[in-house]
């Protein structure tokens, strides 16, 4: 019968197993649609934990950074892969995994290449490195049938850079790749007891303000910003730094930044989830140089926690200045200061920011209704209205 016939056979790439959560949950929503889901990285604990039913998992070893060798043998490795499972449509994210697999999508003629940019690497870079960035960038987009950026001004520094033709570009809704479980955020911000045990375990006063950060240790994150910020705030505030998220060699210099400018900072380290931490989070700060759509705000918004960061690409599609949080230019220490201190020192600001972001990530953001717009993208993907 017809209406028993599968959707098709849909395969998503990304470089590292942990970015696989960037569709967490997409993958049995496609399966009920009847789609033969497949997902493909390199090795890793994250990708074992995506199994379920109908989802079949396939590792394919690259390296992140450019190995001209390495880089070879995961093109003929993604090109195999393609051989062997046909797909109809493929939904590549991240640089390597997209670049690579979009080349072998191309050569082995898989109809549908769908490019998700979750980010520009090039924003955070200068000279060659730039350069060559640029080019891998326009690459990627020109392999690609279909260029998803995460957010609205993504997309229009994909057109702004002259990365990518204009009419390939789509955004769907308001952005987003999962949007967010708000019932999971409202629950941790309603748990009490958890919090206090959170803050008893972590040794953090329960009257004590505390400002976060979440996300990987990098240079983009601007974690050098934030350690100049926090130590020019009036120490009677006595506020208390949160750091929660994995590291990276690069980041070294950085958490020593910050390690000097304030005697109070708590490491986390990388955790699997990250609603407990913002429910005893008084601000979260993020101080990116660059970002795709960052799940972590809205994540901040669903838990009613105000939020001060930079008015980086990514984060103003969210954070509208003194109407959902407060914003600073990129790198400018001397306003991030500032518009942690409004937060913490006047609490009407503080709650009409945590109101107006929590009605707006309601209204856009809901992870049902975005991976909606998922399934419904790729059903017109493999069956156009004519």
């Amino acid at each position: 019968m017809s209406h028993m016939a599968n959707a098709g056979s849909v395969l998503f790439g990304m470089t590292i197993d942990y970015q696989l959560r960037y569709h967490q949950g997409l993958w049995q929503r496609l399966n009920a649609a009847r789609w033969n889901v497949h997902l493909a990285c390199s090795p890793g604990t994250n990708l074992a934990a995506e199994t379920a039913p109908g989802v079949h998992l396939h590792e394919v070893s690259m390296s992140r950074e450019p190995d001209p060798l390495n880089d070879l043998v995961a093109l003929m490795r993604w090109r195999k892969l393609f051989r062997e499972v046909k797909p109809d449509v493929v939904v590549l994210g991240t640089p390597k995994a997209s670049l690579l697999g979009l080349a072998a999508a191309s050569m082995t003629g898989v109809p549908n290449r769908i490019y998700e940019v979750h980010g520009l690497r090039l924003e955070g870079s200068r000279g060659w490195k730039r350069k060559l960035l640029a080019w891998m960038e326009r690459l990627t987009c020109r392999l690609a049938t279909t260029v998803v950026p995460v957010g609205e001004s993504l997309s229009n520094q994909l057109v702004r850079l002259q990365l990518c033709d204009p009419k390939k570009i789509r955004v769907l809704g308001f952005g987003s790749p999962n949007g967010v479980d708000l019932e999971h955020f409202k629950a941790a911000r309603e748990n009490r007891v958890a919090q206090a045990c959170l803050r008893k375990s972590l040794r953090i006063a329960s009257d004590r303000p505390v400002i976060t950060f979440i996300g990987r240790l990098n240079n983009d994150k601007g974690l050098n910003c934030l350690a100049r910020a926090v130590a020019r705030l009036d120490p009677s505030l006595n506020v208390q730094l949160l750091i929660v998220g994995g590291t990276e060699e690069s980041s070294e210099a950085d958490l020593e930044t910050l390690r000097a400018a304030t005697n109070s900072v708590t490491f986390a380290g990388e955790v699997t989830d990250v609603a407990p931490y913002l429910a005893i989070t008084d601000v979260l700060c993020l101080p990116s140089r660059r970002e795709g759509l960052p799940t972590v705000v809205l994540e901040a918004f669903a838990t009613s926690v105000p939020v001060v960061a930079t008015r980086a690409t990514g984060i103003v599609d969210l954070v509208e200045h003194r109407l959902t949080g407060g914003l600073a230019d990129i790198d400018d220490d001397v306003a991030l200061a500032d518009e942690l201190r409004i937060v913490l020192s006047e609490a009407n600001v503080a709650e009409r920011y945590a109101s107006n972001a929590l009605a707006m990530v309601t209204a856009r953001y809901r992870r049902s209704e975005v991976q909606d717009r998922w399934v419904e993208f790729l059903r017109l993907m493999q069956h156009p209205r004519r």
